[in-house]
């Protein structure tokens, strides 16, 4: 069903609203146009629109029991019973129906608001400190287990954080309610949130802040953290055949297209939707270059992008070229093999529950930032019991073209 702001026009169509202030409901039967309305993100059923000072999530279906009972209306009355117990949540204002359109409205909660996942790695990147910002974390993730939410979909990316005020709040309510009094187990499957962090966070720091958080031991906290990562690698492993597909056709989320040496390349993205791939700085040979049969080079390629979805901090295929020339960013200064075999060893027990076997620990490297990285993960994909999820049939190079600016 189409998602296109013509078709439920705020200005044009009449909307039936429950709970949102007339004033409100006047803004947006004067000034919320189409062609005013920002989108923030979109799917083929459901869009959030920024429109002044409010987030419009507008969704479409023609299915019976999303008329009788739509998301938009189950979000705005769980808002309501996470405000009766003082859980914090964005404002929502109210929720309206238009045909077989629903929206929810909420207020802007904070201007420099990001979701907590983004903003962690945005730290991450800079090799900036991130010890105020899980500190903060910590005292918000206190609140939240110790009160009765119970929470479906409970991860970074639900979560604002507002460098600002820091301080966080949660978003997108689906799946969200309020129960008893949770139980110690209850709350350590809540923090297996924390995992969301095993990129850059040391496994010690982790078990440190389940028993802060909520007086988890290192055993419990552990066997969570472990349920996590299977849980995360079975879904990697569910999504994979569209996740390459998305790849492949340059999805803005994971890859992208640029123009280098007369040629189109191939060039993944982090978490934050940035290339790893910059033509003006290979051109100062700023990339290490490695050229294989194209199959070969495909396949680093893809498995790269598998432990990147995986959170396995490596060196990464940064660009692939249609001659089968790979580009790797060059090794971060003052790397060295790690000294500290607890730390490594608890890295690689977190790759054998994501399925993933390394034998020679001295692959990893310990950076000045603080962080260990796979220098090189060749022996890792050799070892794969199934290579061929990374050997996709027909990719033909000669298609790609850049994306139209």
């Amino acid at each position: 069903m189409s998602i296109d702001p013509r078709q439920f026009d705020f200005t044009r169509r009449r909307w039936k609203w429950h709970f949102l202030p007339p004033e409100v409901a006047g803004e947006l039967a004067a000034g919320a146009a189409p062609e005013e309305l920002v989108c923030v993100k979109a799917t083929e059923t459901r869009a959030v629109y920024r429109f002044e000072n409010y987030f419009i999530k507008v969704s479409g279906s023609y299915r019976l029991r999303e008329q009788l009972n739509p998301a938009a209306k189950r979000e705005y009355q769980a808002y309501c019973q996470l405000q009766k117990n003082s859980i914090s949540a964005v404002k929502h204002l109210g929720w309206g129906r238009c045909g077989h359109y629903t929206a929810l409205v909420t207020e802007v909660w904070s201007d420099d608001a990001v979701d907590a996942l983004n903003y962690w790695y945005s730290l991450v990147y800079k090799v900036q400190d991130t010890g105020d910002f899980l500190e903060q974390l910590s005292l918000f993730l206190q609140k939240i287990v110790n009160s009765p939410l119970k929470h479906g979909d409970f991860h970074l990316g639900n979560i604002l954080y507002s460098p600002g005020r820091k301080d966080f709040t949660l978003v997108d309510l689906h799946n969200v309610a309020v129960g008893s009094e949770p139980t110690l187990q209850q709350k350590a499957v809540m923090l297996r949130i924390l995992a969301e962090l095993r990129s850059s966070v040391k496994p010690q720091k982790m078990l440190d802040m389940f028993w802060q958080i909520a007086g988890i031991d290192a055993d419990m906290a552990a066997a969570e953290i472990r349920k996590k990562l299977l849980k995360d690698t079975e879904r990697n492993l569910h999504d994979w055949p569209r996740r390459v597909k998305q790849f492949l056709n340059g999805y803005s989320k994971f890859s992208d297209f640029v123009e280098y040496n007369n040629a189109v390349l191939l060039v993944q993205r982090n978490k934050l939707r940035k290339n790893l791939f910059d033509p003006s700085a290979a051109a100062r040979g700023e990339y290490r270059t490695l050229r294989l049969e194209f199959s070969a080079a495909l396949e680093q390629m893809l498995f790269s992008f598998y432990l990147s979805m995986l959170q396995v901090p490596h060196i990464p295929v940064a660009a692939l070229a249609p001659n089968g020339t790979l580009y790797y960013p060059k090794m971060p200064e003052f790397c060295c093999v790690p000294e500290d075999r607890e730390w490594v060893n608890n890295y690689n027990e977190y790759l054998l529950c994501m399925g993933l076997h390394l034998e020679d620990y001295q692959q990893w490297r310990h950076c000045s930032n603080s962080q260990l990285m796979l220098a090189d993960f060749s022996s890792m994909l050799a070892a794969m019991p199934d290579r061929e999820i990374f050997r996709p049939a027909g990719v033909d190079p000669r298609s790609w073209h850049c994306r139209r600016k």
